[in-house]
């Protein structure tokens, strides 16, 4: 049996965690009952999709001690004018091909990762084209170069 949306083959392991009424609904797979479930959320203006990712914004002001990425500082540049500044910015995940159409990109960051010896770093996109000496010996010395 394959799942309707996107033919991948059903076994057991399609299914741990899903929706279950979503799979008894349209016999789909985990993934697409997980981007079936998470289609309303197209449009919120706390959900950023960019390059094929889905990020939501966190309240700044939540008292609880955990944050998305740790807290890390981001800049989302949305499609339609709007900057936002968030320290908790959390992962939704990849969206798979199959739904990709349904998930447009509305939404760029300040920066993109550039290869640094072994390893990725984020690094702003306006120095695309200048990567800092201190930043190539560190990422040199953290792959034991």
């Amino acid at each position: 049996m394959k799942c309707p949306t996107c033919g991948q083959e059903l076994g057991a392991a399609s299914f741990i965690g899903s929706d279950e009424r979503s799979i008894k609904e349209n016999g789909e797979c985990f993934e697409c009952a997980l981007w079936r479930e998470r289609l309303p959320l197209v449009g919120n203006p706390d959900v950023a999709i960019i390059d094929g990712t889905m990020y939501t914004i966190g309240d700044e002001n939540d008292p609880s001690p955990f944050r998305g990425f740790g807290g890390d500082k981001f800049v989302i540049n949305f499609k339609d004018g709007r900057k936002v500044t968030t320290t908790n910015l959390w992962c939704g995940g990849h969206i798979s091909e199959a739904w990709k159409s349904k998930f447009p990109d509305n939404a760029d960051f300040d920066w993109q990762w550039k290869k640094i010896g072994n390893y990725n770093y984020l690094v702003p996109k306006e120095n695309e084209e200048e990567i800092p000496d201190s930043l190539i010996a560190q990422a040199e010395t953290s792959a034991g170069m």
